[in-house]
């Protein structure tokens, strides 16, 4: 499993350079190395399949994002035929029909000049991205084929990983993906210094979702909101919350409710809170790959006195920052710019990120 895990991380990182840099050609010819590879020792583990699926979900997301909706319709129509139980694949099909307005009378295609990222202002993370689309955004846009196949459509997701890694970005992007009203709640947002308050909050925050459904709930550091229960320090009325979040999380998805939490803990969230129908999707939010760091670079820098910047440099040396460490080495660099009076340059920020390691556990 281990050397499953370390092929994985040089695939991604190989798959992520050639993607900045643009290499259309080799980013499709690696996966297709990845998506034809038969396992080999790992042919019986679950995860090599699932490894396998993303490469597929990649190579049809980077072809729809570089325009190509033609080819993604084609692999997709593919994949159908060969695994006729793909419903991912039947929805994703359908989909690409209707961005190339697919005529049925006639089978004509019309080819669309516009990239379809579908996410704006999220730079990278392409494997992320898939996983969303694959196990949350498909189903919601095609329900009546899931329905039709009795998929059940997703009730709720965990988003988990190391801090700074951008999880309230991404669930805040989701819901405009989706076009869902958004509601963000923290744990001091409903914390309530009475006998069943927090109960009644909970309540209202779900009622209120539901007047303007679709919607979703982010509930942010939820290990905080529905610690788990079997604790020998937790009290009667966390319990009693943990029961009223349960009983308001059934069967969100049929009041057209998505509930999104976010930890870093997620082994301190009450297990009934993950159990299937409930947030039974779990979905690992790691630090920002190579395009993502670049972006953070060029945000964190905006507007800032800068010399010339080599930012391949920048991420090739801050591979695993998350993105509140980029911006912690980029305040660093700024600092002592200002200290030596001159201006921002690939040199401060190197040093600022070899001065900071930060710890490696996080």
């Amino acid at each position: 499993m281990d050397e499953l895990r370390k092929n994985e991380l040089q695939f991604s990182s190989k798959l992520q350079r050639l993607i900045y840099h643009k290499k259309e050609t080799q980013v499709l010819k690696l996966l297709e190395t990845a998506i034809q590879f038969d396992g080999g020792l790992f042919a019986d583990d679950d995860a090599f399949f699932e490894s396998r699926r993303v490469a597929w979900l990649l190579r049809i997301n980077l072809l729809r994002k570089w325009g190509r909706f033609s080819e993604a319709l084609a692999w997709t129509c593919l994949e159908c035929e060969l695994n006729p139980g793909n419903v991912s694949a039947i929805a994703l099909k359908e989909q690409l029909k209707k961005q190339l307005n697919f005529n049925r009378k006639s089978k004509i295609l019309k080819e669309s000049k516009k990239s379809d990222s579908g996410w704006p202002g999220v730079a990278g993370m392409y494997e992320l991205k898939a996983m969303f689309e694959r196990d949350i955004i498909l189903p919601l846009y095609e329900p009546e084929i899931y329905q039709k196949y009795k998929v059940p459509l997703p009730n709720g997701v965990l988003l988990y990983g190391p801090p700074g890694c951008g999880k309230t970005f991404i669930a805040r992007k989701l819901a405009e993906r989706l076009k869902y009203s958004f509601y963000e709640v923290k744990p001091s947002d409903i914390a309530s210094i009475y006998i069943h308050g927090t109960q009644g909050k909970i309540k209202e925050i779900f009622t209120e979702a539901e007047k303007s459904a679709p919607s979703m709930i982010f509930f942010d550091e939820l290990e905080a909101l529905v610690p788990n229960r079997s604790g020998e320090s937790l009290n009667h009325s966390y319990s009693s919350e943990v029961n009223e979040f349960l009983v308001q999380l059934n069967e969100c998805a049929k009041k057209k409710i998505l509930v999104v939490g976010a930890t870093n803990l997620p082994e301190k969230i009450d297990p009934a809170i993950l159990r299937p129908g409930r947030i039974d999707k779990k979905i690992l939010v790691s630090p920002p790959d190579f395009e993502a760091r670049a972006e953070a670079f060029k945000l964190f820098l905006k507007d800032r006195p800068l010399d010339t910047i080599d930012y391949t440099l920048l991420v090739e040396e801050s591979e695993n920052k998350t993105y509140a460490e980029i911006e912690f080495i980029v305040n660093e660099a700024a600092r002592s710019a200002l200290h030596d009076k001159v201006k921002i340059s690939t040199a401060c920020l190197y040093k600022a990120i070899h001065d900071n390691p930060f710890s490696s556990k996080r």
